[in-house]
């Protein structure tokens, strides 16, 4: 799958390779077995015994211990894909990181359309209370006798007026993940 260089350190593939694997506390069979490759590929892969390794291989440690594809690509001499790869702006994200990204673009996304669904419920309720005075101010000047005061109308608007300065805020942008 792919050309691959002359160039491969098989050295420093396995020293990437268990230092991800001694940080995440999993012994290689435990790899072998969450990455669906054989104990013994995956020896062989460690051991520099394959002198070409199979890219979806890689992917798949690479996923398993949140590596960047691109590093053990390099490493392993896949020059075509690090071409590819190089146009992506996400080029040295793991796998895990990207699904993070992703997470955190929803999350962004939610709290926006929260957001929203808060602030017009604000602009309804001032709407309704402004409603509401306006009714009664027509009520107290069609008759003298209303319970309801220019005290309270008063009161009433500026209730409804407080509430319109909270909606006309501006959505706290900072919130936005940087990495989009």
């Amino acid at each position: 799958m792919g050309e691959r260089s002359e160039y491969m350190n098989s050295e420093e593939l396995k020293s990437i390779i268990e230092s991800a694997r001694e940080a995440k506390g999993i012994s290689q069979r435990e790899l072998a077995k969450l990455s669906g490759i054989s104990r013994s590929t995956l020896n062989d892969i460690i051991n520099g015994k394959i002198k070409k390794i199979d890219v979806d291989a890689l992917k798949k440690i690479a996923e398993t211990l949140d590596l960047s594809l691109k590093k053990l690509l390099k490493v392993a001499g896949y020059d075509e894909f690090l071409d590819y790869l190089s146009l992506d702006r996400y080029k040295n994200k793991s796998t895990r990181d990207l699904k993070d990204m992703i997470e955190r673009y929803k999350k962004s996304q939610l709290d926006l359309l929260d957001w929203d669904a808060k602030k017009r419920a604000v602009v309804n309720d001032a709407r309704g209370k402004l409603f509401y005075t306006m009714e009664h101010l027509k009520l107290m000047q069609e008759n003298k006798d209303s319970l309801y005061t220019i005290d309270k109308a008063i009161e009433d608007i500026k209730y409804a007026f407080d509430e319109l300065v909270k909606a006309q805020n501006k959505y706290d942008y900072s919130k936005l993940p940087k990495d989009f």
